[in-house]
């Protein structure tokens, strides 16, 4: 599994604006110093004008939080900004690494000729992906007369709200497979509506569009599924995602977007 060089991005711009903001703030704490001691039970509260080590400080009673709460919270803000920027600073030189490139890219760097002769201790990704939606496998099918749904790209499905995720996960290009059929111990044979690859961490999950849980004989039998599905160690938000929709409330490709950048990036 590789680290993904665009989380690392994301992380060191919340960092610097994380700092900016707090050192917009700390230009404006007050000066001074809280001791905190504690004793029967209690908290007391002393303050000094400067901040000198080993000052004892004038004993806060009443409104105390009023002078010690902005000292305590610039204290808290300047100990956030030191590590903020320790942090950025390792991200800084990670992601130059990275941008230089990896162990894992020297295969890819290499002559076709020359990969023919190694075996790689990384398969790239777009080969990872490729040998994973090659694997043969044989869906549900349809019956005849049954409604026609197709996606963009041609994938025939059985409702709207399935091409809504196919169209997505081709546009977020997140290799997927329709109706891949999965046994489940003690169960038998599903077909989850899309197995869904993560290339960058080569994990698969399982996606149901649950569409009519207001009707007693679906929800039952779904009920059933996530049941089993969950004894098999297919655990909903780890590598199980369940979508609903009602007429009320129905499924659009916002929702498909958040999965994707929650689990498939």
């Amino acid at each position: 599994m590789r680290l993904s060089i665009n989380n690392m991005r994301s992380r060191a711009r919340d960092l610097e604006e994380l700092i900016s903001i707090k050192e917009c703030g700390l230009s404006n704490a007050p000066e001074g110093k809280i001791r905190i001691s504690s004793g029967r039970g209690k908290s007391y509260y002393y303050y000094s004008e400067k901040n000198t080590k080993g000052a004892r400080g004038k004993y806060l009673k009443k409104g105390y939080r009023e002078i010690a709460s902005p000292i305590a919270q610039r204290d808290y803000d300047e100990r956030v900004v030191r590590c903020a920027k320790d942090e950025l600073k390792t991200l800084n030189i990670l992601i130059n690494k990275y941008e230089r490139g990896t162990c894992e890219d020297i295969y890819e760097k290499l002559s076709l000729p020359r990969r023919e002769l190694i075996t790689p201790f990384f398969i790239p990704d777009e080969e990872f992906a490729k040998k994973w939606l090659d694997e043969p496998f044989e869906g549900l099918g349809f019956d005849e007369g049954a409604p026609e749904y197709y996606s963009e790209k041609g994938l025939r499905v059985r409702s709207k709200n399935e091409i809504i995720a196919a169209d997505r996960f081709d546009e977020w290009h997140v290799p997927y497979k329709f109706e891949c059929p999965l046994r489940l111990k003690g169960h038998g044979i599903v077909y989850p509506d899309f197995t869904l690859l993560n290339v960058r961490t080569r994990v698969v999950y399982y996606l149901e569009i649950m569409g009519k849980m207001t009707e007693a004989e679906y929800a039952e039998d779904n009920v059933k599924k996530m049941q089993a599905y969950q004894r098999n160690g297919i655990i909903q938000g780890k590598n199980l995602i369940l979508l609903f929709d009602t007429r009320q409330h129905p499924l659009i490709p916002k929702d498909i977007d958040i999965i994707t950048k929650n689990f498939l990036l």
